[in-house]
């Protein structure tokens, strides 16, 4: 996991705050292979288009962290929106966690805070266990360091995280289960970039 301080530029966010407000609707999960509402996820998606000169630009920085991948590799961004009380519970990124067959799964995530207007709106890894006291007391802007059950990590706008679903033995990781947490005000915009195979 690599935490990426400044990934989206100011100019960067404002814009894709006013591309997507117009594409909002309610974010949407898998179940057994079909698309649909959850209580597990009650956030809101909008799906970036691919053309605008703005996302080119991210989706070829992305590509750049990750070690040049191509750029037909990534799925349309995302930017996902939680107002007050909205989640999305524990989950992994990969669509379908049961096969071993990586070609066709999403590799690699990185979620970059757009806005945080909110108060407990961040991104928890519940499998990872840190402790922050042996730890560089500057990660205090970036973590939660008072949470040892888990990872919490402060949604700070233009900061973002990368991570591998996968291990090096092509298993799903199970230390990327993560969740949004609800805001308990205000509202967090994030933005989903994710690599294929």
């Amino acid at each position: 996991m690599i935490y990426v301080v400044g990934f989206l530029s100011w100019a960067e966010r404002i814009h894709f705050i006013h591309l997507g407000n117009p594409l909002f609707e309610r974010s949407t999960v898998y179940i057994d292979g079909e698309q649909g509402i959850d209580t597990d996820r009650t956030s809101s998606t909008a799906y970036l288009p691919d053309e605008d000169i703005l996302v080119q630009r991210v989706i070829k920085r992305a590509s750049e962290i990750q070690g040049y991948t191509d750029g037909d590799h990534h799925e349309s961004l995302q930017l996902t929106r939680y107002g007050a009380g909205q989640l999305f519970r524990p989950h992994v990124d990969p669509l379908e966690d049961s096969s071993n067959d990586t070609s066709t799964h999403r590799l690699t995530t990185i979620f970059a805070t757009v806005e945080a207007t909110c108060n407990g709106c961040g991104t928890q890894f519940p499998n990872l266990h840190i402790n922050w006291t042996m730890e560089d007391p500057s990660w205090r802007q970036y973590v939660e360091c008072e949470d040892i059950d888990a990872l919490t990590v402060k949604a700070v706008p233009g900061n973002a995280l990368f991570w591998k679903s996968w291990t090096n033995a092509r298993r799903l990781d199970p230390r990327t289960l993560h969740a949004g947490l609800p805001p308990e005000n205000g509202i967090k915009t994030g933005l989903n970039i994710w690599t294929h195979g």
